[in-house]
Parts: C-alpha cells; structure tokens; sequence
C-alpha cells in the first residue's frame, strides 16, 4: 500500500509540472490557446481531450521516474560519483522515451542530440545547486558542533 500511496503522490507531482510547464509553453507559443504539448503531438490525436489525457499519462509517467530514481541515492555504500552516474543514466533512460513520445522535439537526430544536450545541462545544473547546498549546510553543521 506504501509503494501505491508513492506512486500516486509521484504522479500528482508529474502533472502538476506537466501542466505548469504546458500553460507556461502555450503561453508563450500557443497563440492564445491552450495546447498540453507540441502542435505536432496535438495532431496524433481526434480530439484535445484524447490528447491532455495522454499528456497526463506520460507526465504521471515521468513523475514516477524521477521519484523512484531518487532511492538511487539512498545506496550507503556506493561513491557518490557512482550515485551520480547511475542516477543521471537511469532517469535518461526512462525519460528521454517518455519525451519523444510527448513531442517535445522532433524525430531526427540533431533534435535528438539537442535534447540529450539540454538534458545534460539542466541535470549538471540541478545536481550542483544540490551539491553546493548540501556542501554549505554540512559546513554549518560542522560549525556549529566545533
């Protein structure tokens, strides 16, 4: 029942930055509309509602991978690099599928190896705001037990 109860928070999690991101890019590109993904996406489906019901799927999906793949860092006994690595690779893995399938870029290979790119980049940035906060509150910490 555990593991349900976090699948589900995982996914509420999922849409809710689904449909963050969504309104933020129809905002932007939409032309007044509201659109869950690419036009390209929007096309595969008869109607909008089919759709934001797919969206709402792979978001869900995608909530799941970076929750799940967080347990990663809880392994004691391996190096952080490896931690790291593992991580990065798994939540690649799992979620550049769940991205094409969502048409956030278009079916060649320079979109792809954009992708892979921007992908790198904003996990590099993430992980080293981590870092450095983690890194800043152990100093505290050490600080305040001197």
């Amino acid at each position: 029942m555990k593991i349900f109860k976090k699948m589900i928070n995982a996914s509420c999690s999922g849409i809710a930055i689904g449909v963050i991101l969504s309104v933020i890019f129809s905002s932007i590109f939409g032309q007044g509309e509201y659109m869950p993904s690419t036009p390209t996406f929007m096309e595969l489906f008869s109607t909008p509602v089919k759709a934001m019901t797919s969206s709402i799927i792979l978001w869900s999906l995608m909530g799941n991978v970076f929750y799940f793949s967080e347990s990663i860092f809880a392994q004691e006994r391996w190096s952080l690099l490896k931690m790291s690595l593992l991580h990065y690779l798994v939540t690649l893995i799992c979620f550049f599928p769940l991205a094409y399938l969502a048409g956030w870029f278009p079916h060649n290979i320079l979109w792809i190896a954009g992708f892979l790119l921007i992908y790198t980049g904003v996990y590099l940035i993430i992980y080293l705001i981590t870092y450095l906060s983690t890194w800043l509150e152990i100093k505290k910490i050490n600080q305040k037990i001197k």
